[in-house]
């Protein structure tokens, strides 16, 4: 059974792609190292908790946070122990200009989070205290935002007042307008993978390059790590099948698999094409859209073949484009889990 978090992924890269990665503590680690190093090295961020991403607002409102997270800091004084951490992802086309008032509401609703887990545990019966919240934007999406901005530049007349209007002043990556070479060699292991998502909208042939070169870089993770380099793949596997064109998608597979050493690791790339594949048919059903389900048995039958058997006749690729029945389209792709050869698949019109 496919794991619920890689279909999550699969069904709405949009919204759950970066979240998809910050749910491992290591690449938030990555992340706060391309906000801030400063910053960054004042908390103990080998001890990363992830919290509850869902916040419930006193009416009962709910408000969706990306991804929350706490640290100890490094040195500590009196009655000081952790940072939380919010990590707000903008993945939107645009920016929003609206950002400085959502991200106030956001970190007073983990600061009210704070103040009722108080009362809950103590009462009155302590001062209040409340550990410190450091708010993080990161932008993902394609056009220029140099800056977040402040709720002041929301309220003009506030020049002309005295009047306090409070402020956040968040950690801002901007992806789209780092240089690729911090993003290489200061971002760690997800900095690489970020250079795929700042790069997916280059041409064909070097993003095939940019690939097969952030590929060879994982294959460093160490093997005790495996499941951090599962994650980074099957993230690489999801951002190909929906941001690249799908003539590109089987030339791309062959490259992840000739950049991952021989043995179980290059087993599993294949295994993660096939599944995510298989989980995108599934999708087209549940949303029954009957002609992206036969699109989508085309184009995974004719990738698995090429995978498996290499460069097919043009006649067998006729066929499978032809061919407009699903029942058949999904007999061929049952019979090429178990075939040997081409042959035994059955491809006739």
């Amino acid at each position: 059974m496919q794991d619920p978090r890689i279909q999550r992924l699969v069904r709405n890269f949009s919204e759950n792609g970066v979240r998809f990665l910050l749910e491992n503590s290591k690449n938030v680690r990555d992340l706060l190292m391309l906000a801030d190093p400063e910053v960054a090295g004042a908390l103990d961020l080998r001890h990363l908790t992830r919290l509850e991403g869902t916040l419930v607002k006193r009416d009962f409102r709910r408000v969706e946070s990306d991804v929350i997270l706490r640290a100890p800091l490094r040195v500590r004084r009196t009655g000081e122990k952790n940072v939380w951490i919010y990590v707000l992802i903008e993945h939107q086309s645009e920016p929003d200009r609206w950002m400085p008032l959502r991200l106030l509401d956001y970190v007073l609703e983990i600061y009210r989070t704070q103040e009722r887990e108080a009362k809950r545990r103590h009462g009155h019966r302590v001062r209040p205290a409340l550990e410190p919240v450091l708010p993080v934007v990161f932008y993902t999406g394609t056009r220029r935002w140099d800056d977040v901005g402040t709720l002041r530049d929301l309220v003009p007349a506030a020049e002309r007042i005295a009047v306090d209007i409070p402020t956040v002043h968040p950690l801002y990556l901007n992806l789209p307008a780092l240089d690729a070479d911090v993003l290489e060699t200061g971002g760690g292991y997800l900095g690489w993978v970020l250079r795929l998502v700042q790069g997916r909208k280059t041409p064909p042939v070097k993003f095939r390059r940019l690939v097969a070169r952030v590929v060879r870089k994982l294959e460093a993770i160490p093997r005790a790590d495996e499941a951090r380099w599962r994650e980074l793949l099957v993230y690489i596997h999801a951002l190909i099948y929906n941001a690249r064109h799908s003539a590109e998608q089987p030339g791309l597979q062959r490259e992840i698999e000739a950049s991952v050493a021989a043995g179980a690791r290059q087993r599993e790339v294949t295994r993660m094409g096939r599944t995510i594949a298989e989980d995108l048919i599934e999708r087209g059903r549940a949303q029954g859209h009957a002609e992206g389900e036969r699109k989508a048995a085309r184009t995974t039958l004719v990738r698995q073949l090429r995978v498996r058997f290499g460069d097919l006749p043009d006649d067998v690729v006729a066929i499978v484009q032809a061919c407009d029945d699903l029942e058949r389209l999904n007999r061929w792709l049952d019979r090429f889990a178990t075939a040997a050869t081409l042959d035994d698949v059955g491809i006739e019109e």
